[in-house]
């Protein structure tokens, strides 16, 4: 990342959850979190891992060639890919928490979702709201809705950041109505590319990403807040390898741009072969707000 300091990643023998340490403090923030951080949208789970790496690119607005072709690929995500089971409800309220500069949530509103999102970045919340999403800059613990509000919360790539993820799945469903939904993606923590690079993994996003989470502790936390797991699915980003490859032989990422995003569509066949005998390194889990769901009925959640 360019920034100082040096990180660890440790795991829980009790419960399994691993986090970042030490953690960064609210003074640190601007030395990992350019103002391009929000605005980089890449891959199916809709990472923004590579986006200090793209910042000359966002820097201006896209050719109308090139907004279409994200809009058709959000499209599809939402409909055919990871976010399908959202998009088979009956479109309610959404909010998208840590929502960037809207894109996602917007693809929901092409959908019927009447979509709000939170965002503490002000120029990603900038571009949401004029984008007509409904936004709060800030996070959750002061958001304006108070009750049963949403019919969905989205934690697409966001979860991972939170100091205490626990609270702020308690918190969406505190907003959820009965039978609400929840959707969280994160980096898949037991996944194969984790295995092979280990510290080299891309994924890892030291120092960002405060928790690294699998399918047992993510399931896990969302019972925690009240959550019942429904289903869960991993799936390969498609840059992600390309960027590890370049972290284990040079030590950095070297190479960029539009040749990795070739590249990248290039690998797209193999990854998608390996995803379906091994779990890819994007976890995708939904769980649902049931008032008479005790934490202690859970017993596991369907592959």
């Amino acid at each position: 990342m360019g920034g100082p300091g040096e990180f660890a990643v440790l795991r829980c023998n009790a419960c399994g959850l691993a986090s970042t340490q030490p953690r960064i403090g609210a003074e640190q923030f601007a030395d990992y979190y350019p103002a391009s951080y929000h605005d980089a949208r890449l891959a199916e789970g809709e990472d923004r891992g590579l986006a200090h790496a793209w910042a000359q690119a966002t820097a201006a607005p896209a050719p109308a060639e090139r907004r279409l072709a994200e809009r058709t690929r959000l499209a599809a995500i939402v409909r055919f890919g990871p976010y399908r089971p959202l998009s088979r409800r009956q479109p309610g309220r959404m909010l998208d928490v840590g929502c960037g500069n809207g894109e996602l949530a917007r693809a929901f509103a092409r959908r019927g979702w009447r979509v709000a999102g939170v965002e503490p970045g002000a120029q990603a919340a900038a571009r949401a709201r004029a984008g007509g999403v409904e936004v709060h800059r800030g996070t959750l613990e002061d958001a304006p809705w108070h009750g049963p509000t949403f019919d969905a919360v989205l934690f697409n790539h966001s979860l991972e950041h939170v100091p205490d993820p626990v609270q702020s799945l308690r918190q969406a469903a505190a907003l959820l109505r009965e039978g609400g939904m929840v959707a969280a993606a994160v980096p898949n923590f037991d996944c194969w590319q984790r295995r092979v690079f280990g510290s080299r993994w891309f994924q890892l996003d030291l120092p960002r990403h405060l928790q690294h989470l699998d399918r047992q502790t993510l399931a896990a936390l969302m019972v925690r807040a009240g959550l019942r797991p429904v289903t869960q699915t991993t799936a390969s980003m498609r840059p992600a390898l390309l960027v590890s490859l370049q972290y284990a032989v040079f030590g950095r990422a070297r190479w960029m741009g539009r040749g990795l995003r070739l590249a990248a569509w290039t690998l797209a066949p193999l990854l998608w072969m390996l995803d379906r005998f091994v779990a890819g390194d994007c976890l995708h889990m939904f769980a649902v707000k049931e008032t008479a769901f005790p934490a202690s009925a859970y017993a596991g959640t369907s592959a």
